[in-house]
């Protein structure tokens, strides 16, 4: 059921990621993006347009021209985790062997859905004492297609 009313609980939001991605459309395997990570942090990364008019006084205005949908996931290490192994055994790979497909699931029913890059893969680091500290970037790939759910 969508949350219509109160604070939101970071938790409430369900990310997916596709880990077969050279099995076909419609075949794909989604595993849970979760264990072991702690917070997440989605940008736009907007590509701005700042033009001053004669009539703005000098001062300029702003039109977006674009952007990307990018969402940076930080945590520990947990190994035997679909997703994570996943994610983290693209470290030294480039190229289309990063590129899978991202579903994020928020907490008012709306759906973001797309191709994605797996970016920025960080750690596992940190002190001898602590949990291996790890980041990662997903980058959708064009505009993610939008649903909800009731």
């Amino acid at each position: 059921m969508a949350q219509e009313i109160g604070f939101l609980i970071q938790s409430q939001h369900k990310f997916h990621i596709n880990t077969t991605p050279e099995a076909g459309e419609g075949e794909e395997t989604w595993s849970r993006l979760a264990a072991g990570f702690s917070s997440f942090d989605p940008q736009m990364n907007e590509e701005n347009d700042q033009t001053g008019y004669l009539n703005g006084g000098g001062l300029k205005t702003t039109t977006v021209m674009g952007g990307q949908l990018t969402i940076s996931f930080e945590g520990h290490r947990y190994f035997g985790d679909v997703a994570q192994d996943f994610i983290f055994g693209k470290f030294i790979k480039v190229g289309t062997q990063r590129e899978t497909k991202m579903k994020w699931e928020q907490p008012d029913g709306t759906i973001l859905s797309g191709p994605c890059t797996i970016a920025v893969i960080g750690g596992p680091s940190g002190d001898a004492g602590g949990k291996g500290e790890v980041s990662v970037e997903i980058h959708f790939n064009g505009t993610p297609e939008e649903t909800t759910t009731p």
